[in-house]
């Protein structure tokens, strides 16, 4: 007789999701808007540092560094391969609010940070790295929220993404 609880398969399948996406992401959506509220969505590579915020390295030139410069609230959207799934009503994906702070290059994060990116990206990042004017920024991870199917969707912890709350939307008043 098991007097313990239950597992739940879908928490458990949604929970092995995210430490696969946590694990293998190479790139993600990232949401800005200008100071006039004029949203955008671009994609860039990505990696986490130590404490799981996603750095990205981002040219001056692009409206989303602009962006994030005068306004540093940022969302931060990982999905799975549209290849993965045959129902894309049910895709499943990660989306974080973050705030996004400039790393400097004289801060020893940076050097950290460009070997991480390099790593990820290869050769191509040897061709951006010595622009002047592309910048490392440290998006940090507020509030999470993993869509892993038709109504199955969980507050995700940014310091551990395996552990998921059911998000359980109001009732209506009758």
């Amino acid at each position: 007789m098991n007097d313990g609880p239950v597992a739940d398969p879908r928490l458990a399948r949604a929970q092995a999701w995210a430490a696969e996406m946590r694990a293998g992401f190479r790139t993600l959506v990232l949401g800005t808007s200008s100071p006039e509220g004029e949203p955008e969505a671009s994609v860039t590579a990505a990696v986490l540092d130590p404490r799981g915020a996603f750095l990205v390295y981002l040219s001056g030139l692009a409206a989303h560094t602009r962006h994030l410069l005068a306004n540093p609230r940022a969302s931060v959207l990982l999905a799975e391969d549209e290849a993965a799934t045959t129902q894309p009503l049910a895709r499943r994906r990660l989306t974080w609010t973050c705030t996004a702070e400039v790393v400097p290059r004289d801060h020893a994060d940076y050097a950290t940070g460009i070997a991480a990116l390099r790593a990820r990206c290869g050769a191509a990042f040897e061709l951006v790295l010595p622009l002047p004017d592309f910048q490392l920024l440290r998006l940090v991870p507020g509030h999470g929220r993993l869509v892993a199917g038709f109504g199955e969707t969980y507050s995700v912890d940014p310091a551990d993404w395996t552990r998921l709350t059911p998000h359980r939307p109001p009732r209506p008043k009758a």
